[in-house]
Formats: structure tokens, sequence, C-alpha cells
């Protein structure tokens, strides 16, 4: 991995920076505090996102600033990778927003988590650290800032153990061991619960047994039992036959039974009709006779003429009437008339002024306005008494007329009842006529079915009754079916009892079967623990512990000469004991790690810290991050000389891309580039 670019929005104490990264030995210098740190964290943020405890947005986003973000671009493998991380403030706090992966054009973009998915896929580190709050991989062969690196050689040596077996990959044995010891339990457990499983596997080979032994019993009774249904059957089969014919002669007879009935229905039926038509002609006989009397007073009428009399009679009545209305429409206007000159003779002697010119009203004045009123009083009541007159005149005709109407009308009711009574006793005429021929056609019909009646009765006397004979067949053909039933019920439930023990039989097989296959198990499975217990966990420990040894020799060696080319102090040694616990000897007195100064601290620290780096990369030789080491401070509190050492040690690692943070000048002397850095009035920029 070799970085070549970084670009900031917003990020701690920068605005808007691009910075380029060539390849070689890089010094990123400037003061305390101008903005050197602020990258390392940007590349750690971009490359795996925030971390609870270690690195918060609100640590990263600009103060005053809603939005921030990093673009990284680095090559790997060789491949050109950009990645992009931005930060959003919101109501709960400063978290990541969106982001993307650019591998060689072939863009992805995805959430935090799936962005650090695809970084540990292209530095080919273990998926493991997907969820883990850091990737230790990373921390301890790229970038680990020196505190944390002086804090791995103060931690307790059971902790620095674990989290050193995690960076080497070596704790995947123990896991194995571990792993080992709950699939043993498993194993045992399913080797006892098979062992219960198949605890009753010999009861049921004697339940199989025995079952076997009532099924051989079953198949004899079963034979029996078809002997005598084959028996019965045959008796079934010739009382049906006996009875097929007897019910071939039965029903011939019963068929001319029922024939010989409704001829002699059919007979019975005809007479009575004939003697209900005797009764009727009887009953036409007299209303003709009577009818004929009353049509003899035939009154010869014109209807016509009636018809048109009448209509002209009605015709005068609707003129009167229509006179009549007029006249008493008179009579009402004169009426109203003489009422209204009486009010106003009433009115005007009331009245002072007039209510339309508001002028008096003189005693002159209403005289002669009364005078008035008493003129159209008399002329509209001689009108009244005229029209009255002429009203009752009037009523008086049209009630003469309209007697007159209703005498026609009763002449032409009787008329009409008349000719009722012809058409009437014309209908009674040819009723008769139709009965007496029913009743000739009638005598012939019942002569016909006594001569059918008779030829019955001949045949009958023909055929014998077979019902008794048919009744004793019918219940010796009963007695066979209930024995049928008994048999048919009691094979049935044999069958029954067959098929079931078959059925158990056959189950009892398979959990047999299947029990048999349980013991071989139970033997490989006894085979498997033992081997595990014995042999397995022992190997994994071994190696482990080889593996261990050649780590922790390796790590020994490069841990001392690292501190050699460092401090040259020949009184001052430094080697690792078996937890990794840096052992410090000076002038032969074993020493305590802070009783030292502090050049030679952090010179056991960057010591500590390349041999870790240098074993890293060996161990997991197929990681991409081999090309690239940050180094933070690795000079404080370093003599002149010691600071004169770090070219050396740029020199035996021989990696492609060292970027070194410091504001030691004397750096600058041996490296590739130097990238400068201040801050103005909290705004840090690239000089």
């Amino acid at each position: 991995m070799i970085i070549k670019g970084l670009k900031l929005e917003n990020i701690r104490s920068y605005s808007s920076s691009e910075i380029k990264f060539p390849s070689g030995n890089i010094l990123l210098s400037g003061n305390i505090g101008s903005g050197k740190t602020s990258l390392l964290l940007a590349i750690d943020f971009v490359l795996f996102g925030l971390r609870r405890g270690a690195l918060s947005g609100a640590s990263l986003l600009r103060h005053g600033e809603d939005k921030g973000s990093v673009e990284l671009n680095f090559e790997i493998d060789g491949q050109n990778v950009i990645i992009k991380r931005t930060l959003k403030r919101g109501s709960k706090g400063v978290g990541q927003d969106f982001g993307f992966i650019n591998v060689d054009g072939d863009m992805f973009e995805g959430t935090a988590i799936q962005l650090k998915q695809k970084v540990l896929e292209l530095f080919n580190y273990p998926a493991e650290f997907l969820t883990k709050s850091k990737s230790l991989i990373y921390n301890y062969t790229v970038y680990t800032p020196q505190e944390e690196m002086k804090s791995i050689l103060l931690a307790d040596s059971k902790e620095r153990l674990i989290i050193l077996r995690k960076v080497f990959g070596i704790d995947k044995y123990q896991r194995i061991v571990d792993n080992s010891k709950i699939l043993l339990n498993v194993l045992k457990n399913k080797k006892k619960e098979m062992e219960i499983r198949i605890s009753n596997l010999v009861d049921k080979i004697n339940e199989r047994d025995e079952k076997r032994a009532r099924v051989t019993q079953l198949k004899a009774e079963l034979e029996v039992l078809d002997g005598k249904l084959s028996e019965v059957s045959k008796g079934i089969n010739e009382a049906k036959k006996q009875i097929e014919l007897i019910e071939e002669e039965k029903g011939e007879r019963d068929n001319l039974l029922k024939e010989f009935e409704i001829v002699s229905n059919n007979i019975t039926n005809l007479i009575d009709s004939r003697l209900r038509n005797n009764k009727t002609v009887e009953n036409l006989q007299v209303e003709i006779n009577s009818l004929e009397k009353e049509v003899k007073s035939e009154e010869s009428f014109n209807l016509d003429v009636l018809n048109k009399r009448i209509l002209d009679k009605e015709e005068d009545i609707r003129r009167q009437d229509v006179e009549l209305k007029e006249i008493l429409k008179k009579i009402y206007k004169s009426e109203l008339r003489i009422n209204e000159a009486d009010k106003n003779k009433e009115g005007i002697f009331e009245m002072m002024y007039c209510p339309y010119c508001k002028q008096n009203v003189s005693e002159e004045h209403k005289h002669k306005i009364v005078e008035l009123e008493n003129i159209k009083i008399k002329e509209n009541k001689e009108v009244l008494d005229g029209v009255k007159s002429r009203e009752k005149v009037l009523e008086g005709l049209i009630l003469e007329i309209k007697k007159e109407v209703e005498q026609l009308k009763k002449q032409k009711s009787a008329y009409e009842l008349y000719k009722f009574k012809r058409e009437s006793l014309d209908h009674k005429y040819t009723q008769l006529d139709e009965l007496l021929l029913e009743q000739k056609s009638l005598k012939g019909r019942i002569g016909e079915l006594n001569v059918k009646k008779s030829e019955i009765s001949l045949k009958l006397e023909a055929i014998p009754d077979v019902q008794e004979k048919y009744l004793r067949i019918k219940q010796e053909l009963d007695e066979f079916l209930r024995g049928e039933r008994v048999v048919v019920s009691n094979k049935a439930g044999f069958e029954n009892e067959f098929k079931m023990l078959n059925e158990f039989i056959e189950r009892l097989g398979l959990e047999i079967l299947e029990g048999e296959e349980i013991k071989g198990k139970i033997l490989e499975y006894s085979k498997l623990i033992s081997w595990f217990e014995r042999d397995f966990v022992n190997l994994v420990q071994i190696m482990e512990k080889q593996i261990m040894m050649k780590v922790h020799s390796d790590f020994d060696n490069l841990f001392k000469d690292w501190f050699r080319i460092l401090v040259s102090d020949e009184n001052l040694k430094i080697r690792l004991d078996s937890d990794f616990t840096p052992l410090i000897e000076q002038n032969g007195y074993d020493t305590d790690y802070l009783h030292l100064s502090g050049g030679e601290k952090t010179s056991a620290a960057l010591a500590y810290r390349l041999a870790l780096n240098q074993v890293i990369n060996t161990v997991m030789s197929d990681i991409n991050t081999k090309d690239l080491l940050i180094l933070d401070e690795p000079t404080d509190g370093f003599s002149s000389e010691q600071v004169d050492k770090i070219r050396l040690i740029l020199e035996e690692l021989g990696v492609k891309q060292v970027i070194i943070v410091s504001h030691d000048a004397k750096i600058e002397s041996f490296v590739d580039t130097v990238i400068r850095f201040e801050k103005v009035e909290g705004l840090s920029k690239v000089l």
C-alpha cells in the first residue's frame, strides 16, 4: 500500500486542504499542534470509520461546521483506490454519512460497515476484524500512536499476551482447543442421547417377535373365516336366485291386481260421472223451461234510438248546468257588491279625512257618498232578484230532464237483462246437447272396461299366490345374510388387527434398524471422543507452543537488534520473557521500564514496535500493507545521536513508504520529502 493523496474538508483544524504523498521517506514537519497528527487520524477514519471510545465524530469534525469529509487516494496490489467518508452533525451528535470506494474506476457506495469490509478485503486482513473496534494488524504494522505502544509495554502480562496472540493470529489455536472442548461436550451429550435412545432396543426386538407370532395365528384364523364366508355366500346366492324367480311371478300377479283395481276404479268413476250428468241434465231442463217462459214475454226495443235519447238528454243537462254556473257567478258578484256598499256606508261616517289627499271629509260629502252606495245596492238587488228567479227555473228544468234520463236507463237495463237471458237459454241448449252425447260415450266406455275386467280375472285365476313361499325363502336369505355379517365383521376385526400388527412390526423393524445404526454411531462417537481427548488437543497445543516459540524467538531477536541500534550503552540490555514482557538489565541488575530515561523508554517502545511490525509481516505474509509504515513522534526524548540512528533504521527497514510525524528538524536531513505545516488563527495549512 502506497498513499498518494489526502483531501480534508472541515476536519479538526483543516478547512479545505489537499496533501500529495510521494513514495520514499516522508517527514510531516511543524510545531506542536500544527495539524500533523490530524492527518493520521483522518487516514485512520477514512480506512476504518468511527470507533466508539477510540475515534469519535465530534473529535474529527471542525467546530461550528455541520459537514466534513476525508478522501484518501492510494495504490495497493497494482490497483488505484480512492476512498471517501463523510461526517454529518445531527440532533444526536456527529455521525458517519455516505461514503464510497473507487477501485480502478469501479465505484462502490455503501454503509460504514460495508466500506470497512471492502478495506479489509483490499488489505487482505482476516474478516474477523470487521466487527472489531479497530484492526490490530493495521495498528501494529502500519500506524501506532506512540502512547499506545508505550501502554502495551506497561500492560498486564496476561492482557499483553492475549493482544499479541490475536495480532500474530496464534489465538486461533486456543480457540481450536476451546472449540474442541465444546465439541467434546457436544459429542458426549450426543453419545449419551443416542445411548438413551437405544436403551429399550432389546425390549423392542422381543416385542417384534411376539407380534410376529400373533400374525401367524391371525393368518390361520382368517383362513377358517374365509371357508365359512364361502359357504355362506353360496347359500345367499341360491336363495337370491329362488327369490328372483318368485319375484317375477309375484310381480306379474301384482301387476294384474293393480290393473284389475285400476279398471274397477275407472268403471266406478264412469258410473258416477253418468249419475252426475243425469242430475245435471234434469237441472238444465228445469232452467230451460223457466227461461223459455221468460223469453216469450219479449218486448221490442230499438237500443240505438234509446242510447241517442239518453245522450241528448244528458247534453241538455250539461247546457243547463253551464247556464246555472253563470247565474251563480252573477249572484256571487251582486252579493259581493252589496256587501262592499254596506261597508262603505258604515266606514264613511267614521272617516275624518281622506287617506289619499289628506283633506277633511265634510258631512255633505259623506251623505253624497251614502246616496251613491244606496243606488249601487238597489241596482244589484234588482239584478240579484232576476238572477235568482232564473236559477229556480233552471234547477226545476234540470231535475225533470234527469228523471227522464233515469227512466230511459231503466228501459235500457230491462232490455239488456232480456238479452242476457236469451243468450243464457241458448248456452244451456248447447250444454244439454253436449251432456247427452257424453252420456252415450260413457255408456260405451263402461261396457269396454267390464270386458277388460273379465279378461284380467281369468288371468289372475291362472297364476297361484306365492306370497307364503316368498316369505319363507326371504327368511332363509335373511338368516344367511346375518351369518355373513357376523363372519365379515369377525374377518374385518382380524384383518384390521393383522394390518395394525404388520404396520407396528414394520415400524418396530425400522426403529430396531435405526437402533442398530445408532449402536454403530455410538462406537464411532466413542472413537472420535477418545481421539479428541488423547490426540487432537495435545497436537494443537504442541503446534501452538512450537509456533509461539518461533514467534517469540524471532520477536526477541528483532527486539534486541533494534534496541541495540537505538541504544549503544553496553551496560543496558533488553530481552523478552515468555509473556513477551520486556526485561531490562542495567549494570547486571534487573530494572523496571519506568526507571529508564525518556529517550530509553522511547527507544524500547520503538524497538518493540519495529520488531512487532516485522514479525507480523512475516507471519502474515499475504497482507497488502507491508509497503507502508507510519511513525508518530518516534524520537520523543531522543538525544541528537539517537536521532541520527533513525537514518540507519530507515535504511534497514527497506519499506517503500515511511511517513514520520515529528517536529525534530534534524530528521529533515535524511528523508526524501518534507511536508511542512503551520496553524494560523486556528486554521492548519500546508506550506
